[in-house]
């Protein structure tokens, strides 16, 4: 998936507060899956491990929490940036990207979900 263009570029864009996310929470992106960083009602953040080759992520992605148990499908989004959080190594395969994403139109109960979720499962921070 490529970045978009009207929302890379460094500038603050957000229209929403982010939440940190607290415990183990999941996003799976097709193939590939990535640890939930922060989120708001208008996106969220993944640290993801990127092996060999880039990833092709699709145009949905599924977050999931084991306890309490919390799984919401099919969430549209779209790439808006793609930082490179860990070094890469001439020697290692792997790196560590943070990938910030953009949620594509959602449903009211889509919303309704990830309002519960950011209300049981994310850190106020001053």
């Amino acid at each position: 998936m490529e970045l978009n263009p009207e929302t890379s570029g460094g500038i603050e864009r957000r229209r929403h507060k982010r939440y940190r996310v607290k415990g183990e929470t999941y996003a799976f992106l097709g193939e590939d899956t990535g640890t939930l960083v922060d989120i708001s009602k208008g996106g969220l953040s993944v640290h993801c491990a990127i092996f060999e080759k880039e990833p092709v992520f699709p145009a949905h992605l599924d977050i999931f929490i084991a306890h309490p148990h919390f799984y919401l499908p099919d969430i549209p989004f779209s790439l808006v940036s793609e930082i490179q959080t860990v070094p890469a190594s001439i020697f290692s395969l792997l790196t560590i990207k943070r990938l910030s994403m953009k949620f594509g139109p959602l449903t009211s109960d889509q919303l309704a979900q990830i309002e519960d979720f950011i209300a049981c499962n994310t850190v106020v921070e001053n």
